[in-house]
């Protein structure tokens, strides 16, 4: 299937979600399917969910044409309200779901789209919305909060220890009109660091920034808590759910509802330490490099 996301840790995520042919298991993150046909290759039943009204579109393409869409039902919807989302499709699904699995992140089709402001190679509007029905976008981020609110998120969401200079450079930049694109973005972070004195670094100087900025624009960490408190719920027993994270802020919440859960007698962790992709994996797809899975078994 070329021209489609590659799924970070495919098969050691499916293996996890132990699919038994005919139950039906939760996609969260539904991207361009990857997992979800994979479970559906292995019998399963998909309940898919993305806010991505694209990412539906090409799934919903993808499995007809491959003959497996009536074994699918496609969400468009954020998986924070996953109870309401889940008891719409009560009719078709039942109560019934043996495992769920997020891919947490931003996938290759919005990273490859120039229009979704979501790439620093590519130039842009600075938009950054997974749901394009979301009112704020990273262009009115970048132009109404102050330099201690920029140093914040940048420092907070993107863990970028040049926050303050950054931050003062945005406002700068800003004043005369010189940030109204992705690349214009990127370039005022590039400065930032060339006057460092770095100028050779393994990841883009202008990751962290995006990183930040998309994150609060989607609010990603709140929908990721919330979203965690109502799978152990919707999950039936001896179910396993299944998380890829892409971010210590991520990996910390993940790991530290986990351990609640356990420690609720809601079950176990399978996972002493996050699975993280191997370094032949890397090598072929260099965006899994941050990649960690953590699973549960509610019991």
């Amino acid at each position: 299937m070329e021209g489609y996301h590659r799924s970070v840790l495919l098969k050691g995520a499916i293996d996890a979600l132990d699919i038994k042919a005919g139950n039906w298991y939760l996609d969260c993150t539904l991207g361009d399917g990857g997992h979800t046909l994979e479970i559906l290759k292995r019998g399963g039943k998909v309940v898919g969910i993305d806010v991505d009204p694209k990412a539906l579109e090409r799934v919903h393409k993808r499995l007809g044409s491959l003959g497996v869409l009536g074994n699918a039902v496609l969400i468009q919807g954020n998986f924070r309200d996953l109870k309401n989302l889940i008891f719409s499709q009560a009719d078709t699904v039942g109560s019934k779901i043996k495992g769920a699995i997020f891919d947490l992140g931003v996938s290759s089709l919005q990273l490859e789209s120039p229009e979704r402001g979501f790439s620093f190679a590519l130039e842009g509007p600075l938009d950054m919305r997974m749901d394009p029905g979301l009112q704020v976008r990273a262009l009115d981020l970048l132009n109404t909060l102050t330099r201690k609110e920029l140093n914040e998120l940048f420092r907070n969401l993107g863990e970028e220890k040049y926050s303050w200079k950054l931050a003062d450079a945005l406002v700068s930049a800003r004043e005369v009109g010189q940030v109204t694109t992705t690349k214009d973005l990127a370039e005022v972070v590039e400065k930032v660091y060339r006057r460092m004195g770095i100028r050779d670094s393994k990841i883009h100087p202008a990751t962290r920034v995006f990183q930040a900025l998309r994150m609060v624009i989607n609010d990603e960490l709140g929908a990721l808590q919330e979203g965690l408190d109502q799978v152990k719920e919707i999950i039936e027993k001896n179910g396993c759910i299944v998380v890829i994270s892409f971010h210590s802020l991520e990996d910390r919440i993940v790991k530290n509802a986990f351990k609640q859960w356990k420690l609720a007698g809601l079950g176990e962790v399978l996972t002493r330490k996050p699975v993280v992709p191997s370094d032949q994996e890397i090598a072929e797809n260099p965006r899994s490099r941050s990649a960690k899975m953590r699973v549960f078994k509610k019991l």
